[in-house]
Formats: structure tokens, C-alpha cells, sequence
């Protein structure tokens, strides 16, 4: 069946959100901007969306859910086994957004750290409301696994993990340019396990 005009208006002013979003980041991604790229009216927005922060929160889901989705399974799986250890959480955690193969895929992962570290307080609001519960999830898991840390160095263990699950998927580009790495060369099924050492050697130590 072939789409309706307004369906496919919908789908392009969300791809066209998207691409923006990439491009300029939250503050600067102005739903004039989206439409012209979509090659819609304004009044699309109104349509379908009450404004911006609502528009985004339906954009960000579409990238957040699926790496969620798979990040929870990998958890309730780890529970299911009975053999719960700091490095196979952090595995399990890092490998949903960090793998995947297609264009489509990547463009999605990059959405989604992008909009992790996006600094705009109305993007934070949205994101901190979808990444909660796994950030919850993955907090409570490790403290399980760690019982012998104080709360002064579970919090910064925390920090590490969280940094170095955030880094690499929004910023690892850039610094291979700055080391003249090519990332296309790097396998990221064993970076998500050597990731993982990395970091339980220093959290567990």
C-alpha cells in the first residue's frame, strides 16, 4: 500500500530531524531549517508534533529504544545464566551501541551519543528520561558485581565506565583524526571486549 502524502511528510520531517541534528546539534536545529530539508511546510510540525522538544523526543526515541531493547535483553540473559560479573555487564552494555553493521545502523548510534552529550538543557531533559531505566539498570547490576567498593569509588568506577562507554561513540572519530588512526580498520567486536578488560582492570583493582 502506498503511503499517504501526510505519512510520508511525517517520515521526511523526522529523517530530515535527523540529518539536522547531526549537523548543527539541538540549539541550532530550528524546525524552519527541518522543514526546508524535508521539503515540507512548517504547518507539518504543528500536525503532528506540539513543538520542538516534542518533535525530538519521538527523534531520539527512534534511536534510543532499539540499543535499549538489546542492552535489556543482554542484561535479563546475564540474570537468566546466574553468572553475573562486572566485565560480561560492561560487555553487554557497551556492545549494543557499539555494534552493528550498514549505514543506516551507524547513522543511528551516532544520533543517539550525539544526543547523549548534547549540552542544551531541553535535550538533556528528553535524554535523561530515555536512558534512565538501562542507566539504572546498569548502576544496580555493577553494584552487585562490586559489593566491595565503598560508595566514593563505585561512584567514580561509574564515572569511568559511563565515560569510556560515551566516548568512543561521539567522539572516537575525531580522535582518530587527531592520531591519524583509521577507524575503519578497528574491529569493534574485540574493542567492546578490550574496552571491557580495560575498564574492569581499573574499576576492580
Amino acid at each position: 500500500m502506498a503511503e499517504t502524502p501526510e505519512g510520508s511528510s511525517r517520515d521526511r520531517f523526522l529523517i530530515a530531524a535527523d540529518d539536522q541534528f547531526i549537523e548543527s546539534g539541538y540549539d541550532r536545529c530550528t524546525i524552519r531549517a527541518i522543514a526546508a530539508r524535508a521539503g515540507t511546510s512548517l504547518a507539518s510540525l504543528s500536525r503532528n508534533w506540539s513543538g520542538k522538544q516534542e518533535l525530538f523526543t519521538e527523534v531520539f526515541r527512534r534511536h534510543f529504544d532499539p540499543i535499549h531493547v538489546a542492552q535489556n535483553a543482554g542484561f535479563d540473559a546475564l540474570e537468566a545464566s546466574g553468572e553475573i560479573s562486572a566485565r560480561a555487564v560492561i560487555a553487554t552494555f557497551f556492545g549494543s551501541a557499539m555494534l552493528g553493521e550498514g549505514a543506516d545502523v551507524q547513522k543511528s548510534h551516532r544520533i543517539y551519543s550525539l544526543a547523549l552529550v548534547d549540552p542544551s538543557d531541553e535535550a538533556r531533559v528528553i535524554t535523561r528520561q530515555l536512558a534512565e531505566p538501562v542507566r539504572r539498570r546498569v548502576i544496580g547490576l555493577l553494584r552487585q558485581c562490586l559489593p566491595d567498593l565503598n560508595e566514593a569509588r563505585f561512584f567514580l568506577a561509574m564515572n569511568v565506565v559511563l565515560g569510556v562507554y560515551i566516548y568512543p561513540l561521539a567522539r572516537g572519530e575525531r580522535l582518530a583524526g587527531v592520531m591519524g588512526f583509521d577507524l575503519a580498520s578497528l574491529d569493534w567486536n574485540e574493542a567492546v571486549g578490550m574496552l571491557a578488560d580495560m575498564v574492569c582492570r581499573g574499576i576492580e583493582g
